[in-house]
């Protein structure tokens, strides 16, 4: 039987899925591979049969012969559960030691495909995020943990007033800014701003007040609301700073309250880009 290290080995990411294989639970446990194989082949007759396709899949892993040389073999791999449901019938105080361990294994593997998918999208300290459903972009100061050592949450950083706040975000409500093309905004806002004398709702000087769907129905040659929904979030300088959405304004246009989409521009800018149209 195999020292407990080696099961930092036994246990891989295939295809978003924590896995090992049967010739490695054979090598960990001290079993003929062949053994293993059958013991697997048999639960296919004990158990569910969608639990079976789920949780073991016939492969062909390669292993060092004798000889020094590699050599290619049939095996299933396994799933967590799949490995749990198999190690039921290992028996004795040294198999007990490696499940334990073996399940282990899997616990840390999880725990290291859960953070890594956040670290590989770009979230890390330092990384410039916003909320999914719409927000300005706030700095990440921390990246925080819970007891297992899962990603949970991050403290950001943000301004305002001149004044730096900090707060507490779920790590499933945030996404990295993404840097979009610049020349889809540019578009977008070469398109609009000439018009803002009967798009803009907004009373207030420097601010942009855009509702979607008159937008969609009065300017052609835009891209469809969810795509600009998806866009206009990452709307900053050169062009109009994006604030935020689904807020009600009391329209000059229409003169009545009426939900937008608010930037921020100045108004010397504006009047420069858009020829002088507000």
């Amino acid at each position: 039987m195999n020292d407990l290290f080696e099961l930092n080995q036994a246990v891989f990411i295939q295809e978003e899925q924590i896995k090992t294989d049967s010739f490695k639970v054979a090598q960990i446990f001290g079993k003929r591979h062949d053994n293993v194989i059958r013991a697997i082949e048999n639960l296919k007759f004990e158990c569910d049969p969608d639990f079976y396709l789920l949780n073991f899949e016939e492969v062909i892993v390669k292993y060092q012969n004798g000889r020094g040389g590699l050599q290619e073999a049939p095996a299933y791999s396994l799933t967590k559960d799949g490995f749990t449901l198999l190690a039921m019938g290992f028996t004795g105080k040294a198999a007990l030691e490696f499940k334990v361990a073996y399940i282990k294994a899997f616990n840390s593997m999880e725990v290291l495909l859960h953070n890594q998918k956040y670290i590989n999208q770009g979230i890390h300290v330092g990384s410039k995020v916003q909320l999914k459903s719409g927000s300005p972009e706030f700095t990440v100061n921390e990246l925080i943990h819970d007891e297992e050592g899962y990603l949970k949450s991050v403290e950001i950083v943000c301004w305002n007033k001149n004044r730096m706040h900090k707060e507490l975000l779920s790590i499933s409500s945030i996404m990295p800014v993404q840097e979009f093309h610049h020349d889809i905004l540019k578009e977008f806002w070469t398109i609009v701003l000439p018009r803002l004398e009967t798009l803009n709702h907004s009373r207030q000087l420097n601010t942009i007040a855009l509702n979607l769907k008159q937008l969609l129905a009065e300017v052609d040659g835009l891209p469809t609301e969810k795509v600009l929904s998806e866009l206009l979030v990452h709307s900053k300088k050169p062009y109009p700073l994006y604030v935020q959405h689904g807020y009600v304004v009391k329209s000059k246009i229409l003169e009545k309250a009426i939900r937008c989409w608010i930037f921020q521009y100045q108004i010397q800018t504006l009047q420069g880009q858009a020829g002088g149209a507000v």
